[in-house]
């Protein structure tokens, strides 16, 4: 009997299709006419003065829909992979519907954070970082826990379901090393990014409020997408 093949890429649905999208959407804005990208600009990169000033459902549409964009294709392939890296465990963990609302709100809250810091800024910010964020922040409350990916310890002989393993709470993180130790590399790594974005390589300003927020609030409302935890609850 001949051996099944193993799929060279191995992603869950939603994170899959996800991806396509975005480089569907970077194709259109750097090839597609010029007419077209400046017009998808104007109207979904969110631009956090024209939400302070004009508000409207269209304003608000923009605080999510500001992550299909991305600058050029280098910022798209970088979020690209962390989405695939970091999204894809964490979709298999909530299921498809709770993982995109759950993606939606990282990237709402993101940008809310970051018009809290420039309520006036006229600059377009685009880019899926901050709802890559959430997924890692929602990481850290699973990969964590003992037999998790990222655990100081193995996980018990007679348990299978990586992605389904006990979560940690607020309250634990304080005692989980590995997870305070990334938490702190994380946020360290973010502000660096935020005072030096051309150690990046990024030629204009990086969103690092977006990032903080998006991942704020996967760490702490990890819990309402989490099937494990709405089944215990």
């Amino acid at each position: 009997m001949r051996a099944e093949r193993e799929k060279i890429f191995n992603l869950p649905p939603v994170t899959m299709n996800l991806i396509v999208l975005l480089a569907a959407m970077q194709l259109v804005v750097a090839y597609g006419p010029a007419p077209l990208a400046n017009w998808l600009f104007e109207t979904f990169a969110f631009i956090p003065a024209r939400v302070t000033l004009e508000g409207g459902a269209g304003a608000y549409l923009t605080m999510v829909a500001y992550a299909f964009l991305h600058g050029d294709w280098t910022h798209l392939i970088v979020n690209a992979l962390s989405l695939a890296a970091f999204g894809s465990p964490v979709e298999r963990r909530f299921g498809a519907l709770p993982y995109l609302a759950f993606l939606a709100a990282s990237a709402f809250c993101g940008a809310l954070l970051f018009l809290a810091f420039h309520p006036y800024d006229i600059a377009p910010v685009v880019g899926a970082s901050a709802a890559i964020s959430g997924t890692m922040g929602a990481i850290v409350r699973f990969a964590f826990t003992p037999g998790g990916r990222l655990a100081e310890r193995r996980r018990e002989p007679f348990s299978t379901d990586e992605e389904g393993s006990d979560s940690i709470s607020l309250m634990q993180l304080r005692s989980n090393r590995r997870a305070v130790l990334f938490l702190l590399a994380w946020f360290g790594v973010n502000f660096l990014l935020g005072a030096f974005p051309q150690a990046a390589g990024a030629s204009s300003a990086i969103a690092w409020e977006a990032h903080i927020g998006g991942f704020l609030f996967g760490l702490l409302c990890f819990s309402l997408f989490d099937r494990g935890a709405r089944r215990a609850f």
